[in-house]
């Protein structure tokens, strides 16, 4: 598995390369702490998955955030993985996540086994986002809605199939096809062709867009 790790903290990297090739054999790893140099092994090489620190420096004293290494990643059509390891806690992950169409954010803080759980979701095609601290979830009242249930996406998207909005339901809380499968009591496969079903209904490419989609009018009924 070919992947591009962008940090601009050389110890970070290092504990990085050294636990992920520990945890996972098979990966073949590019690593650099370069702004220039990620940017430009992100527009040139066809990674399987891309780790990316948020807040770079760029070589002349300042600071900027990843969406330029995002940006030439996409603007060569790499439809790659991008997750996020940061160690900022204040910005909005849930918001960046889906309008940035990322697969997910793990902190820095977090146990090895999170980074692990969220490559895993990511290269199943699933959005593996933090969990929003108690101050930032919504009031009980208004969760269902947010959430998104079964009953309330179909009102949504009308051309979806009953099993496809459960299928959606439980897709749009980043779970992999195998976890929806398990949850839903259905096979993986099913689960693979659901999910295609709801790209096309939907007219987009990736899950996080159709979880934008989702997060969009639902947030537009709420308020």
């Amino acid at each position: 598995m070919r992947t591009l790790v962008i940090d601009d903290e050389q110890l970070v990297l290092e504990g990085l390369e050294a636990f992920l090739q520990a945890s996972l054999p098979d990966i073949s790893l590019d690593k650099t702490a370069d702004l220039n140099t990620a940017i430009g092994l992100a527009a040139s090489v066809r990674y399987q998955l891309v780790l990316l620190d948020w807040h770079l420096a760029n070589g002349q004293g300042s600071r900027v955030d990843g969406r330029r290494v995002i940006d030439a990643i996409r603007a060569n059509g790499h439809d790659v993985p991008i997750l996020i390891v940061s160690g900022d806690g204040d910005a909005p992950w849930h918001d960046l996540v889906i309008e940035m169409n990322l697969s997910g954010m793990v902190h820095k803080s977090s146990p090895g086994q999170s980074l692990l759980d969220a490559i895993q979701v990511a290269l199943n095609g699933g959005v593996y986002l933090p969990r929003l601290p108690q101050s930032k979830r919504l009031p009980h009242a208004m969760a269902p809605a947010a959430q998104g249930s079964s009953a309330s996406i179909r009102q949504r998207f009308v051309d979806l199939t009953d099993r496809q909005c459960e299928v959606f339901e439980v897709m749009a809380r980043g779970l992999s096809d195998k976890l929806i499968a398990r949850e839903l009591g259905i096979s993986e496969s099913t689960v693979k062709t659901h999910v295609r079903g709801i790209l096309d209904a939907v007219g987009v490419r990736r899950r996080g867009e159709a979880i934008f989609l989702m997060s969009k009018q639902t947030h537009g009924k709420v308020a």
